[in-house]
């Protein structure tokens, strides 16, 4: 059976449950192929309720210009995924082969990182809004703001919003 492409979820410790499962679940009913990328291929990284997702590649064996959306989830994890030059790198090449990037509550350290949020507007989590606007980019208190190929969320219950927006950019 045919995919609709790849979809890339981003994984480390202390991720947000819903904000991986439920996107890695939809893009999957969608007709992805869903892979979750984490520094380490099969390590498997705990959310922050203690459940587990193993990650099926590393960020480095990903080819940036096969993914059609790529997820940063929230929680804590996206402080510990920002510091692997591997995964700044993968966003970095997703958003300018095209891909659409998602990115929802405290995710947005993620795509700060990988310096593709300079004048483009987004949301988050109130709590990154200074670091957000420091990076260049433009806040707006919405529930869910699509900017080009980028589409942020600011808590878990945003995302069918935020879910619908990222799965309408590849119809």
């Amino acid at each position: 059976m045919a995919t609709r492409g790849l979809a890339v979820i981003l994984a480390e410790n202390i991720y947000e449950d819903l904000e991986l499962h439920y996107p890695r679940l939809r893009l999957v009913e969608a007709g992805f192929d869903v892979k979750v990328a984490g520094p380490k291929a099969g390590e498997s990284y705990a959310s922050k309720h203690g459940y587990p997702v193993q990650a099926d590649v590393s960020f480095e064996a990903v080819d940036p210009r096969s993914v059609r959306i790529l997820v940063v989830p929230g929680g804590y994890a996206p402080d510990k995924l920002r510091r692997y030059p591997a995964c700044n790198k993968l966003v970095a090449d997703v958003h300018a082969a095209g891909g659409a990037i998602g990115f929802i509550c405290h995710a947005g350290w993620v795509p700060i990182s990988a310096k593709i949020l300079k004048g483009k507007r987004v949301t988050a989590h109130f709590s990154i809004r200074d670091d957000l606007e420091n990076a260049g980019a433009i806040w707006v208190d919405q529930p869910c703001v699509v900017d080009g190929n980028l589409v942020s969320a600011q808590v878990p219950k945003d995302l069918p919003e935020f879910m619908q927006a990222l799965l309408k950019l590849t119809t």
